[in-house]
């Protein structure tokens, strides 16, 4: 599998933002060829200290899929929260939580949820270890809805 995303975020004040959120996945195991989501958004943090943050995001998307053998485009909306804690100046924690239902049909949604821990390696590379679960409501047939990981990653920051 390979998954990636990036988000940008805009503060309009010390705690409420906006943001734009771009999410990436292949997975030949579940059978997605490919998974891309898009998603504008507002957040705002309910913690927002030096060591500790927790923050909310909600806003629409649009998902466009090739699962099995079926493509198609749905718009969503996307409920997020995202937890993170400095344990020193080289390793953090972080926990993540997103739920991304079909407008048109709960019925299709995804649960997506990590918890992990970072050591950096250096000032742009880090080291992560992370349990990924990704519970599909509707997967492809003959795949399991639930999908849990293990990884072991190397993290570049720009």
């Amino acid at each position: 599998s390979l998954r990636g995303y990036g988000q940008y975020n805009r503060l309009f004040s010390d705690r409420l933002f906006g943001y734009l959120r771009v999410d990436a996945l292949h997975d030949a195991i579940a059978d997605i060829e490919y998974r891309v989501g898009i998603s504008p958004g507002a957040g705002y943090y309910f913690i927002k200290k030096e060591n500790t943050s927790l923050r909310g995001e909600v806003g629409p998307g649009v998902i466009f899929e090739k699962q099995g053998d079926d493509s198609e485009t749905y718009m969503t909306l996307r409920f997020a929260e995202r937890f993170d804690h400095k344990l020193n100046e080289r390793s953090k924690i972080w926990q993540t939580l997103e739920f991304l239902p079909q407008v048109d049909d709960w019925e299709n949604f995804i649960i997506n949820a990590e918890i992990g821990l970072e050591t950096a390696i250096t000032k742009s590379l880090s080291q992560r270890t992370y349990i990924q679960n990704t519970y599909d409501n509707q997967p492809a047939p003959d795949r399991r809805k639930n999908d849990v990981k293990l990884v072991a990653a190397i993290a570049y920051k720009f």
